[in-house]
């Protein structure tokens, strides 16, 4: 089996719906789908480089990230073509996928669980922003099943899970709510706290959120992602005029558990939006599982973790993220 070792734009803002992409990019978007409408002709390289540069466009994925997914793409292409001699994006199915996530590494080696998740997501991107474009009619990653990453209940969402989920929480809807739900999700917040976050609790300016706190968490002042400070900048001037204390994303005037449902769900829509809900191991808690992770690598300190998700033990936080702080776990003989 082949290997499957061996770009940036003008970044904006991502709206969500056709109207308000680089209309240049729209327009050989266009020219391209209206010959696939004609006849199945579009090729990889002609779709991944309008994909690309859909997303450089609409600043949808960091600078960074974007060159990592190019990357896989390009790799993916003339993978798809060596092994399958497939060169269309119609004559790419879910074999095709299925053999480049499972083909061996530059050096030989068999995948690892990571590499092969890090490459089904960048293949998912890429089909889900054709599908928007009008260039592909399939997402062959849909069946392509593969073994959870840890043993964990909800296991840390990776960057560029992030990434994905990102791009669908604004690829289908023009509304505002859903990408704020995910940016305040990217904070740090509980389900429970999501849905309290009023407008007087947002300091935009300073790019951090309150968050009240709720029976299983603390109260807390949590950093904004540069993205969500982004999304939820959106979201105020969409609520236009408003009272100080009005919910950023609740609507209702339920319960507090009606909040706390209305906000998972609204996370775990987001997920199932990327394509994640297949895996048994993603779940809504598995983005704050995803900060979590992220406060380790920056501080390497578990009690930071806590503080920054509010929660009231140190066991707490360490189970969230899968961290044998301790090093009391039985690896085995």
């Amino acid at each position: 089996m082949p290997s499957a070792g061996g770009h940036q734009g003008t970044q904006g803002q991502l709206f969500g719906c056709r109207g308000f992409v680089d209309p240049v990019v729209l327009a050989v978007a266009d020219a391209l789908s209206a010959a696939a409408d004609a006849a199945p002709t579009v090729t990889l390289t002609a779709a991944r480089t309008v994909a690309a540069e859909h997303l450089a466009a609409t600043g949808a994925v960091t600078p960074l990230s974007l060159e990592r997914f190019v990357a896989l793409w390009s790799r993916f292409d003339g993978f798809a073509l060596k092994s399958h001699g497939a060169t269309l994006v119609a004559d790419v199915d879910v074999t095709v996928v299925t053999a480049f996530v499972q083909a061996r590494t530059s050096r030989g080696h068999r995948p690892s669980p990571a590499t092969s998740h890090l490459r089904r997501t960048a293949l998912r991107l890429l089909f889900r922003v054709l599908r928007s474009l009008r260039l592909a009619k399939t997402d062959p990653t849909l069946d392509l099943a593969l073994p959870s990453r840890t043993s964990t209940r909800a296991r840390p969402l990776t960057d560029e899970e992030v990434e994905l989920c990102r791009w669908a929480s604004l690829g289908t809807v023009v509304a505002t709510r859903l990408p704020a739900v995910w940016a305040l999700a990217e904070s740090g917040a509980a389900a429970v706290e999501i849905g309290s976050v009023g407008i007087a609790d947002l300091d935009l300016a300073a790019g951090a959120v309150w968050l009240g706190g709720s029976p299983k968490t603390r109260a807390r002042r949590a950093p904004l992602t540069e993205w969500g400070a982004v999304q939820l900048r959106r979201r105020v001037r969409d609520l236009g005029p408003s009272d100080a204390s009005q919910p950023v994303v609740y609507d209702g005037h339920g319960s507090p558990h009606s909040q706390r449902t209305t906000s998972a769900e609204g996370v775990r829509s987001v997920l199932e939006r990327a394509g994640l809900t297949g895996d048994p191991d993603v779940r809504p808690r598995s983005v704050t599982a995803w900060v979590g992770r992220r406060v380790l690598a920056e501080t390497g300190q578990i009690d930071a973790v806590a503080r920054r998700l509010g929660l009231r033990s140190l066991d707490l936080a360490a189970d969230l993220i899968d961290f044998d702080w301790c090093g009391e776990r039985d690896t085995g003989p």
